[in-house]
């Protein structure tokens, strides 16, 4: 067996043994793949619980865990279960990951350049800020900044960024004031700002949906609830996972914008 060969088996997560394997010919090495490499017991598991495994192994794939995550979707490939990998990958965005964010932040500080981001806040609009801090706080990254458009400082939320970040080509666009103090600008606690929508749920279907909204009515083959969420892009991830179980009624913006995805991901 070639070294590439060995080398792309274990990339996969399946481990090679050589030895001594054929009992007549005990001087003539021999390769072996053990069961356990490949194999991967999950007894009595539910549907729903098989499919969280895999949106899990998913939602790894871009960590340092992305190998083990690998091999963990391909041995739930292998007993059947559909992975999300495709749709996934077509939904990622860049501002997904915070510290591909953050380092374009940070050289925007360092080299004084103004950035454009669109952020979700009350409603979706595009941000034109002069960087000054990036902090962690509260279990969230937050950038400080003054927002040209609206002269004033302003505190933002990474998570809430819904698209990439575009550095100015220019330096030496501002200056940070000498007395500026970051603590001047958290807030006492968080302050999550939530939306609401109506969703018409299949019955028997979207188990964790519908335990974190409201039950509204019930119809012949469908439940109505209205479930919060704050941040819009994520939201709408987690409702293509659920596919065609779940229908959004209301907003209208949140009806339409699942529908331009779904487009989106089909073309």
């Amino acid at each position: 067996m070639f070294e590439r060969d060995k080398d792309d088996l274990r990339s996969l997560g399946i481990e090679i043994e050589v030895g001594d394997l054929d009992p007549f010919f005990e001087d003539e090495p021999g390769y072996r793949i053990p069961q356990k490499s490949y194999e991967l017991i999950v007894p009595e598991l539910s549907p729903q619980e098989l499919a969280i495994l895999s949106l899990a192994a998913n939602y790894w794939n871009d960590s340092v865990l992305a190998p083990s995550a690998q091999s963990g979707i391909r041995k739930l490939q292998s007993l059947g279960i559909p992975s999300s990998n495709d749709l996934d990958f077509r939904l990622k965005n860049r501002f997904e990951n915070p510290m591909q964010t953050l380092e374009v932040i940070s050289e925007a500080i360092s080299r004084a350049s103004s950035i454009t981001f669109s952020y979700d806040s009350k409603e979706r609009s595009l941000r034109h800020v002069q960087p000054y801090r990036v902090i962690f706080w509260n279990g969230f990254w937050y950038l400080m900044g003054f927002d040209t458009d609206r002269e004033s400082m302003r505190l933002f939320k990474l998570s809430r960024f819904v698209s990439e970040v575009t550095l100015s080509k220019k330096k030496n666009e501002f200056k940070i004031p000498t007395d500026f103090d970051p603590l001047t600008y958290l807030p006492d606690r968080d302050i999550e700002i939530t939306h609401t929508a109506q969703l018409a749920i299949s019955k028997g279907t979207a188990v964790i949906l519908r335990n974190r909204g409201k039950f509204l009515t019930s119809g012949e083959e469908v439940d109505f609830y209205e479930v919060t969420y704050s941040n819009e892009f994520q939201f709408l991830r987690e409702l293509l996972w659920y596919g065609t179980n779940v229908e959004v009624i209301e907003p209208a913006e949140l009806r339409m914008a699942i529908a331009n995805l779904v487009k989106g991901v089909i073309a």
